[in-house]
């Protein structure tokens, strides 16, 4: 309800007022567009709720209030300020904007300067930055690690908050994950995870960056990275490459330390080839070598389990480049962050042929952690080549048959890719795993990806041939 509604106040009490009774100990809540959206009167927004129907069923090109900085939001704060504080006085309430950081900057820092200063102000660290890369230009979209921030958009709410005195926070996924690998435990890429370590402490300097949000629905698992983390923010300070080189030594045995040192240095570089693009972090980035292939239309829905929060939800299996004109130099870039990890996963294999014998299980899964996201990262560049090669067959129908040759070459490929996963999810159960889609990688998962690829090379494209 609107804050104006005379029944508001009652409304809200039954819902976050009966929460705050039931949970008197409850520390803070995070309040988030998109989960949260309430029927705006600011006219930049279509003024109901995103999932609401218009009411005279015309399309409105406008955003609905949970992706817009509304003005009114202020006047909604302080009512739920109002009602949850009844009975949890000390509560942190957690305001954040990741939903309009595109927005206009004037319209962001109006909205902040007309909050409340007994709140908090969560922004995420990196979203919305654009980052050139070889001349391709990259924008950071749903969390990614590959450019460490901070972003324009983040700064310049910092700086506001600043000024007002409102708590600041950073969504920082320092856990050690993000969406660049939608199925994985952790990025073990501990060198450049340092590079934010040092940026949200210049942060905590300049704008007195106070809490951190380390994960999100995908969770945090234990691995060095968090150890890292832990000790980038304590006192007194060492560095991460100090304490790298001690865990290594610790895990990895004194002779292997220093070749797992090599490989985390090498997937740390390569990382910064990432390009994040919602296509591919909503498509083969996010389950990796379970994406399947698509030759004309989508037979049958990728599997998933029905008791999962997101499941299938947040994939989307029919692929499609919004830069066309873009799709080689990612290629490219995604081509040269492959090789470099590959440099990595063989230093981290010398590394493992001198670590002791009681440190090879999680030496091993390590490994295979490497081994899964350089196959995620295949499958990427297939899926674009794919694509690229259907691009074709619609605009030059004159060389079809030899195009249909290298589909069907890139398809087995792909194949073989997935084929060289499963050993990887059978070893290890959490790979293949997020804990918002369950299952979505695991031996399952693959040998479905791997019927799905195959009908395509015996059955969709000889049918395709013969309407020729």
């Amino acid at each position: 309800m609107h804050p104006d509604d005379p029944e508001a106040e009652a409304y809200y009490e039954s819902t976050y007022g009966a929460l705050m009774k039931a949970c008197p100990g409850a520390k803070g809540i995070v309040f988030v567009g998109e989960s949260c959206e309430f029927p705006s009167k600011d006219p930049h927004t279509t003024g109901r709720l995103r999932l609401d129907p218009a009411p005279d069923g015309k399309p409105d090109p406008r955003p609905s209030p949970g992706w817009w900085p509304c003005t009114d939001y202020p006047q909604w704060i302080n009512l739920l300020k109002r009602v949850l504080r009844k009975d949890n006085p000390d509560l942190d309430i957690v305001f954040w904007t990741y939903n309009w950081g595109w927005a206009p900057e004037e319209d962001r820092l109006a909205l902040i300067r007309s909050l409340p200063t007994d709140i908090s102000l969560q922004a995420t660290f990196e979203m919305f930055e654009d980052v050139e890369k070889d001349g391709i230009m990259t924008r950071c979209v749903d969390y990614t690690a590959s450019f460490e921030g901070p972003g324009k958009y983040f700064r310049s709410e910092a700086e506001t908050a600043h000024e007002r005195g409102i708590t600041l926070y950073a969504m920082s996924n320092t856990a050690g994950l993000t969406w660049d690998f939608g199925t994985i435990p952790y990025e073990p890429i501990p060198f450049h995870w340092a590079r934010r370590y040092r940026a949200l402490l210049k942060a905590r300097e300049q704008w007195g960056l106070t809490g951190l949000m380390e994960s999100h629905h995908y969770g945090w698992w234990p691995s060095f990275v968090n150890e890292l983390a832990k000790w980038a923010y304590w006192e007194p300070q060492t560095t991460t490459e100090e304490m790298a080189a001690q865990l290594a030594d610790r895990d990895f045995g004194a002779e292997g330390g220093p070749l797992a040192v090599q490989a985390w240095e090498a997937w740390s570089d390569a990382i910064r080839d990432y390009v994040p693009t919602n296509e591919d972090q909503y498509g083969p980035f996010r389950v990796g070598p379970a994406y399947p292939l698509i030759f004309q239309t989508e037979r049958e829905p990728f599997p998933s389990a029905e008791y999962a929060h997101f499941g299938n939800r947040i994939l989307n299996t029919v692929y499609g480049s919004r830069n066309p004109d873009r799709l080689a130099g990612e290629i490219g870039l995604l081509a040269r962050m492959k090789s470099r990890w590959e440099e990595g996963i063989a230093s981290l294999e010398q590394a493992i042929a001198v670590t002791p014998e009681r440190k090879q299980f999680e030496a091993r899964r390590m490994l295979g952690l490497g081994q899964f996201i350089r196959n995620c990262l295949q499958t990427t560049i297939n899926t674009k080549r794919w694509w690229q090669l259907k691009q074709r067959l619609e605009n030059e129908p004159d060389e079809a048959n030899a195009i249909l040759d290298e589909m069907v070459t890139l398809a087995e490929a792909e194949i073989a890719n997935a084929e060289a996963t499963i050993p990887l999810v059978d070893a290890d159960s959490r790979l293949g795993w997020e804990p918002s889609m369950e299952y979505m990688t695991d031996r399952s998962h693959l040998e479905w990806k791997i019927a799905q690829v195959r009908a395509v090379i015996d059955e969709e494209i000889p049918e395709f041939r013969r309407s020729l």
